[in-house]
């Protein structure tokens, strides 16, 4: 019998507690990487599920997000459930009738889809991704791309809802930020 303990889990704190600014910076300025597979984040999660299924119940997503903001020196952002209920039918639409896109099959926009879902929106934005494993990969590739990190640092947005639908190469991730 090994008398050496198991490495202990690391912390949702911990995935995000080494990444620093200039970490960010080179992703951000470094070329689009939508996979995902390289950035300041690690590509595994060993803590959660990866995924938000449930706000109360895994956060990961949030501290992820605010982990990179704070790095930045930009105000931390708030979970909203009808911004996540938007991202969510979003992402399970795209799914369903498998397509990739901003607007929806009905011509639907983000801010029609935030409306819909009981969001009074005075800003809003959204970041969309395709094929990622997990939350890392998703804000990794989303880093990377200058329209949507713009999203992911704009102070005119201090909510956030995420929505994921599928699994391997059919996951659908929709990122949406808004002000009300």
């Amino acid at each position: 019998m090994d008398p050496t303990p198991p490495p202990a889990k690391e912390t949702i704190a911990e995935t995000v507690a080494g990444v620093t600014a200039s970490q960010i910076l080179a992703v951000a300025g470094g070329g689009l990487n939508a996979a995902g597979d390289s950035g300041p984040f690690p590509s595994t999660i060993a803590v959660g599920d990866g995924f938000q299924a449930n706000p109360v119940e895994d956060a990961f997503f949030e501290t992820l997000i605010n982990g990179m903001l704070s790095a930045l020196g930009v105000t931390p952002v708030t979970y909203n459930a009808h911004l996540n209920a938007a991202a969510q039918a979003h992402s399970d639409d795209m799914l369903a009738q498998y397509y990739f896109s901003h607007t929806g099959k009905d011509s639907s926009t983000i801010g029609t889809r935030a409306t819909a879902a009981g969001y009074n929106w005075t800003a809003i934005g959204e970041n969309i991704a395709q094929g990622q494993e997990n939350e890392n990969l998703a804000m990794n590739g989303w880093i990377s791309s200058p329209g949507y990190q713009r999203n992911n640092i704009d102070p005119d947005f201090d909510e956030f809802g995420l929505g994921r639908a599928g699994t391997g190469s059919a996951t659908r991730w929709i990122l949406m930020f808004g002000s009300q």
